[in-house]
């Protein structure tokens, strides 16, 4: 006996008339008893709204109401015959797919896997497996193997692709193989058997809903119960022969089918977020005579969901899309990628590197996992600003990776403790001891439970509990917990992959066990359910049969298990007054009267493929499998009913995607009548007849900030404000000779470095920064002119001190294991030493002994321009005094890659931008060095044919007319006066850039002409 077709008229919604006929089908004695119906949808959501409709329906009803069982394809098949051996979960079928790869011999597979991924490549295995899984699903559904497949193959005479799958079938049939041994069951395999032994049987009715494209496997299963099914086709029953026997679309019916869409529903958008603001624009239009739920907005293209969301939130609506956050950009996720690629970082030989660690911990999480462990070390880290203490470490330092601790004796106590800490939450993934899992253990019981129920996609798989618990126990017990090698060692030994999902468990228990969570918030809820996934992982792998568990490293097994669950989601919370958001495919079962159909171009609907790896559409159409022509008909299928059903339904099209690639319209577009055609195609290609649609404007968000009158000014201007000082604070009481010129270049500059104090501090140092590479020969050359070889004029014993004092405060500040990058940069300072020492001994020779080095030094008796006094505070590198001649002179060393002169440094245009070294005549009057004194560099420059000294010959009316301008200079810093704020090449890659908005070309200063004007009163 056939099944049943029941048409319902398109001019309708097909939920609500469906609701309406199993009222009237099934209520006996004003009761509706559905108990023994089993109704099958395309989608979960649909089973979701189906339900609310049917209850509205039923609200008439004068007894009882028995509500039916509601299924989606995913679980449907398995309610028509009994299932005899467990099935393989579907993760526990991937390490099986891995296990027959590995029984093929590597000859029999290299007709069709050339490149077998390393042993212990466990992610690039099950990037394999889920590729052969995905096959073997897809051939199965259409009642096919691999070996027909081979045959077809044979057949046109592709030879080669033909050797591909018979490799590929020995793969397959190794896989069935250990699935017998194991004594499971393959889903789809296990539909074929059903299918082969008519062994469908079905005691209660089936209702399919706008099932219209269905597998040859499911249609043979109906077809063993064909009396019990009825299918709802939406679609008046004059196009009945639109329709096979199934409910199903003929393909051919449908793929010449003119829609006509209509040209002035259709919205042209330049650019996705212009699309965005059209879709704000069209539901603004309809002036709220619509509710939330009686609009629906279609997505055509998944990247548009953002942006619409935006748009929405400017004009005070808001969207639901059902795909919430991504577990990969939940907090436990990151973490576990954090820690994946600290312990990627080490060796056979080495622990995780530095960098890398300096990435993890500053995971909120990671970060308060340390300050809890800093905690319990005492008092003296209470308030410790550890993580700038790490970053300063690591600048000042440069290790790749931990080996001896350096520096000064608290920072170096905080830096262990860092350490420690990241081993000790390190340890958790191979330690059962409670006692490295600090505070955050949890002590209650409140298990989340793994299981999910299987009577359809529409069951919640969000749990709604309010505290984070992972209480898995201890499902393995391993005699090498003992071991007492480093971590990293431990964590790099070859264990089963289970063995490591329990570890990960304890890892997510000790930092987020017992956290409370709060209502409706996404970030928690993602977190809760991350811990959920990672928690049913590993149980599901300890009850996997051992020898298809694969071993790997820790840092291998939480890539493997990211990968599992990294594109899983969790539902946004609940809003009434949230307008949905749906994927094309959940539209034909909307009934909302007003939809706005979104992302309408081609590639994205119809949905259409391309390309694949292993079964073009060309093959798919000759196997009679889902091509692009049947995915064509089905999408014009869905368009039609739509244009009939919908009150209101609006189109918008994109001219670019979100690179400015140019895009097209859908082809469903073009299904029109022909002579629309030519004026279709000049409304979208040619923009400057007919330009993009104009949206409503959507309000800046900056605009509903009420500023005064003067800010508001600003703000038509540009809104890239460099901010003002945040306070101004006292004027100083000594200057640096070295400020003069900070604030000869910049006196905003200047007030945020040296009044502020504000300093940027890598983090991510890989070498010795300029200043670190010039601090370092400074302390080699201070240390050499404190030592007894300062007046030696032997080159071989000035190099030779010079040598290994570079080398002992290498050793001390930067350890033993550095990168090759520092190696070359001490290598430079050797060089660079080597030549100085030639020129220490030549000057030794003249005459010339070093009398002071690194000498800090104060002058009182110095006034600015209005008379103030004002103490001037410097550090000079070195001075010497000529035995011969008696003459003094001042030297400062440089280290640059060139080597200016003095006077190029201190002067440009005639004007002074550098006051250091005519201001050192007057410091080292404090030494009673009044005499007239040779002002000059010694230069360590790149090039080591220039390394020697260098002497300013300033005249006496330069030197006076320096001493003026520092005057006025320490008059304007007394007075915090700022100026000008200069931009341009010389700063864009300083600390203070960005603060400063030297990129921006109409940056806005409306402090500046205040700060301007200050003078002494």
């Amino acid at each position: 006996m056939p099944m049943t077709r029941h048409f319902f008229d398109w001019n309708q919604a097909l939920l609500p008339a469906v609701a309406e006929h199993l009222v009237q089908e099934y209520t006996r004695d004003g009761q509706l008893d559905l108990s023994n119906v089993v109704m099958v949808f395309t989608g979960a959501r649909a089973t979701r709204r189906f339900l609310e409709v049917l209850c509205e329906a039923a609200a008439n009803v004068d007894k009882a109401f028995l509500p039916p069982r509601m299924v989606t394809f995913k679980y449907f098949p398995e309610m028509l015959y009994d299932i005899q051996v467990k099935f393989a979960d579907e993760l526990t079928t991937l390490l099986i797919w891995q296990a027959a790869i590995r029984r093929v011999p590597k000859a029999d597979l290299a007709a069709a896997l050339p490149h077998v991924p390393p042993e212990d490549a466990v992610p690039a295995w099950m990037s394999l497996c889920e590729s052969l899984r995905a096959q073997h699903n897809e051939l199965a559904e259409d009642g096919l193997a691999f070996d027909r497949v081979r045959e077809e193959l044979k057949e046109v005479g592709n030879r080669d692709e033909a050797k591909r799958w018979t490799a590929l079938r020995k793969v397959q049939k190794a896989y069935l193989n250990l699935l017998d041994e194991l004594e499971l069951w393959d889903r789809q395999a296990s539909r074929l058997v059903a299918v082969e032994k008519n062994e469908c049987r079905a005691d209660f009715d089936i209702v399919l809903v706008g099932t219209v494209d269905m597998n040859t496997v499911v249609r043979q299963m109906l077809d063993q119960v064909a009396d019990s099914v009825t299918t709802m086709i939406h679609a008046p029953e004059a196009e009945a022969r639109a329709f096979d026997e199934y409910g199903c679309l003929n393909v051919d019916a449908w793929n010449d089918r003119l829609l006509d869409i209509p040209i002035e529903d259709t919205r042209i958008a330049t650019d996705p977020e212009h699309q965005a603001e059209l879709v704000a624009s069209e539901i603004h239009a309809l002036n709220g005579e619509y509710r939330a739920d009686e609009i629906s907005i279609g997505i055509g293209d998944d990247r548009l969901v953002p942006r619409i969301q935006q748009s929405l939130n400017l004009v005070d609506l808001s969207g639901r899309w059902p795909v919430g956050m991504t577990l990969r950009n939940s907090r436990p996720f990151r973490l576990l990628a954090g820690i994946c690629d600290h312990l990627n970082s080490a060796t056979a030989t080495t622990p995780p590197d530095f960098a890398s660690l300096s990435d993890f911990v500053r995971h909120p999480d990671v970060s308060d996992w340390v300050d809890g462990k800093l905690k319990t070390k005492g008092a003296r880290f209470a308030g410790t600003d550890w993580l700038t203490a790490l970053d300063k470490y690591l600048a000042d330092h440069l290790q790749i990776y931990p080996s001896d601790v350096l520096g000064e004796r608290q920072r170096a106590s905080t830096i262990k403790t860092i350490l420690e800490s990241v081993q000790d939450l390190c340890r958790l993934l191979v330690s059962t001891d409670a006692s490295v899992s600090g505070d955050h253990s949890n002590s209650g019981d409140h298990s989340h439970s793994g299981s999910q129920s299987h009577s359809g996609e529409e069951g919640d798989a969000m749990s709604h509990d309010h505290t984070v618990n992972l209480a898995a126990g201890q499902l393995f017990a391993d005699d090498s917990l003992a071991d007492a090698s480093p971590v990293h060692q431990r964590l790099r030994a070859k264990r089963s992959l289970a063995f490591w999902a329990e570890g990960m468990v304890r890892l997510l228990n000790g930092i987020y066990g017992g956290r409370k969570t709060v209502a409706n918030n996404p970030a928690d809820s993602a977190m809760a359910e991350c811990c959920r996934q990672v928690l049913d992982l590993s149980r599901t792998l300890a009850k996997a049969p051992e020898e298809v568990i694969p071993k790997c490293t820790a840092a291998q097994a939480i890539q493997f298990v990211m990968k599992q669950i990294q594109d899983q989601s969790v539902a946004p919370a609940a809003n009434d007054s949230a307008i949905d958001l749906m994927g094309w495919l959940e539209l034909p079962m909307d009934d909302s009267p007003i939809m706005i159909l979104t992302g309408f171009n081609e590639g994205f609907i119809p949905e259409s493929m391309t390309s694949d790896v292993f079964l073009p559409d060309s093959f798919r159409s000759r196997l009679g499998m889902r091509d692009n022509r049947r995915r064509y008909a089905r999408d014009a299928y869905v368009m039609k009913t739509m244009l009939h059903s919908r009150k209101q339904l609006k189109f918008i099209t994109g001219r670019t995607d979100n690179k400015g690639n140019p895009i097209i319209p859908s082809r469903l577009w073009f299904a029109a009548d022909p002579k629309s055609l030519a004026e279709r195609v000049q409304r979208f290609f040619d923009a400057d007849q007919y330009p993009a649609d104009a949206a409503f404007p959507v309000p800046d968000s900056e605009a509903k900030q009420q500023d005064d009158d003067s800010s508001n000014a600003v703000r038509e201007l540009s809104g890239f404000d460099v901010p003002a000082p945040p306070f101004t604070p006292a004027a100083p009481e000594e200057i640096v000779v070295t400020s003069f010129r900070d604030y000869l270049a910049c006196p905003y500059r200047y007030l945020l470095r040296r009044e502020l104090r504000l300093k940027a501090i890598e983090d991510e140092t890989l070498e010795l920064a300029a200043p670190a590479f010039g601090n370092l020969i400074h302390d080699v050359l201070s240390d050499f002119g404190q030592s007894t070889y300062s007046d030696s004029t032997s080159i071989e014993a000035i190099e030779d001190f010079l040598l290994q004092t570079l080398s002992k405060r290498a050793a001390n500040k930067y350890g033993k294991h550095r990168s090759a990058t520092v190696n070359v940069q001490l290598q430079m300072a050797r060089n660079r030493l080597s030549s100085f020492a030639r020129w220490q001994a030549k000057t030794a020779v003249e005459g010339w002994r070093i009398i002071h080095t690194e000498r800090s030094l104060t002058y009182d008796d110095f006034k600015d321009a209005v008379g103030r006094e004002i103490r001037l505070a410097g550090r000079v590198d070195r001075i010497d005094f000529n035995v011969a001649t008696k003459q003094w002179r001042v030297l400062d060393y440089k280290t640059g890659e060139t080597a200016n002169p003095p006077k190029k440094t201190h002067q440009s245009g005639g004007e002074w931008v550098d006051l250091q070294l005519p201001l050192y005549r007057l410091l080292v009057r404090s030494l009673e060095i009044t005499d007239d004194v040779q002002l000059g560099y010694v230069h360590l420059p790149n090039d080591l044919s220039e390394v020697g000294n260098s002497t300013a010959n300033w005249s006496a009316i330069d030197l006076k007319q320096a001493e003026e301008t520092a005057q006025q200079v320490a008059a304007d810093i007394l007075d915090l006066r700022i100026a000008t704020l200069p931009k341009g090449d010389a700063h864009r890659k300083t600390e203070f850039s960005r603060l400063c908005q030297d990129t921006v070309i109409d940056r806005n200063i409306p402090w500046l002409e205040s700060w301007a004007g200050r003078s002494a009163e």
